[in-house]
């Protein structure tokens, strides 16, 4: 697999500049960009998203948790989740918490330890054990379908888009 280094040596340039041409941080001249370029075409050049992950504390994924996925509401919010996401460069982890709030509540923290940039859920009806693990770890989150209360104690800063 090609690396960033065999990157440059094929280009001509230094890792800086394939960098600032990958991440457009900086101006390059046209020809030094194209140069990289064809390098990365040439080399089938994939940048490491673990490593940039490492780097940016940042893994361009969004965690969509909804019970029922088959049914046709959560079907259309799933497509226009997943739509917008790859528009903007993020990828997509999927769960089915099953209306569980146990089940609902794990669901979360895998995603959470898979360092998800966020998470839309649609919480299950007694949500407290998941609220309280949103609280202690402050988890961006968008609750969908069902509006929730904080419980008391619990730093409750999440969107909501739904009805009560």
């Amino acid at each position: 697999m090609a690396t960033m280094v065999d990157v440059a040596r094929r280009a001509g340039v230094s890792i800086a500049t394939v960098s600032h041409v990958l991440n457009d941080t900086r101006p390059v001249l046209p020809q030094t960009r194209q140069a990289v370029l064809d390098a990365i075409d040439e080399l089938g050049y994939t940048p490491n998203g673990l490593a940039r992950s490492l780097v940016t504390s940042r893994t361009r994924s969004i965690g969509l948790a909804v019970s029922a996925i088959s049914n046709p509401y959560f079907t259309e919010i799933l497509q226009g989740v997943e739509a917008r996401a790859l528009e903007d460069g993020y990828s997509l982890l999927i769960a089915d918490p099953h209306d569980d709030p146990e089940h609902e509540r794990k669901i979360v923290q895998l995603l959470h330890e898979r360092r998800v940039d966020g998470m839309i859920i649609a919480p299950s009806a007694t949500p407290d054990a998941l609220l309280r693990y949103l609280g202690q770890h402050a988890v961006p989150t968008v609750f969908l379908d069902r509006l929730v209360r904080s419980p008391a104690g619990i730093d409750f800063r999440h969107d909501q888009v739904g009805t009560e």
